[in-house]
């Protein structure tokens, strides 16, 4: 259940209730939406595009906490002090070993995903049709190989974040929500 909620006594929001957020007489004080404590966590995604339209994944380990034995797009959790384009960049270099210059990285999507374990994370997706380097798997101990895919068809074996944020870049919706249910499928 929410609860909507006064803010905390402070300074600012005494002078928000006097004068209002735009220094209006009479304006009512703000109220702010307290949920349950929830985990959550931002990611990065790339899609990178070959001329041909086919975008390259990953497909990951069996052992992944992820998406085991399921392809993915190129893409990981931001680190800490990272602006969402730079962790765009180290996921390239990381995982596929590949140089895209900031120029190249275009926002494609912001996806909001709910996972199966009550996580949500935000999903800032980018795409690129330039780089530097051929495509390799630089990530042996996390993936098994690379494949170049139609994101129009997605293979039976793609995780469903990745099959949603295909179907959003074929459409082109710059947003979307995603609920993985327990089963492992997205809705």
């Amino acid at each position: 259940m929410t609860d909507w909620t006064t803010p905390p006594h402070s300074a600012r929001n005494e002078a928000e209730t006097v004068l209002g957020p735009l220094g209006v007489a009479g304006a009512q004080k703000r109220q702010t939406r307290v949920n349950k404590p929830q985990k959550s966590a931002t990611n990065v995604v790339v899609l990178l595009l070959r001329d041909d339209g086919r975008v390259l994944t990953v497909r990951h380990s069996d052992a992944s906490p992820t998406a085991p034995g399921q392809f993915t797009v190129i893409g990981g959790k931001r680190e800490g002090g990272e602006f969402l384009d730079e962790g765009a960049l180290r996921e390239l270099r990381e995982g596929a070993g590949v140089r895209v210059a900031r120029e190249d990285l275009l926002f494609c999507q912001l996806a909001d995903y709910r996972g199966p374990d009550d996580e949500w994370v935000i999903g800032a997706v980018f795409t690129a049709q330039r780089w530097q380097g051929e495509p390799y798997n630089a990530e042996p101990d996390k993936h098994t190989h690379l494949a170049w895919i139609d994101p129009g068809r997605p293979p039976s074996d793609c995780h469903p974040y990745t099959v949603a944020v295909l179907r959003r870049f074929v459409a082109g919706e710059l947003y979307g929500t995603i609920t993985a249910s327990t089963s492992g499928g997205a809705v």
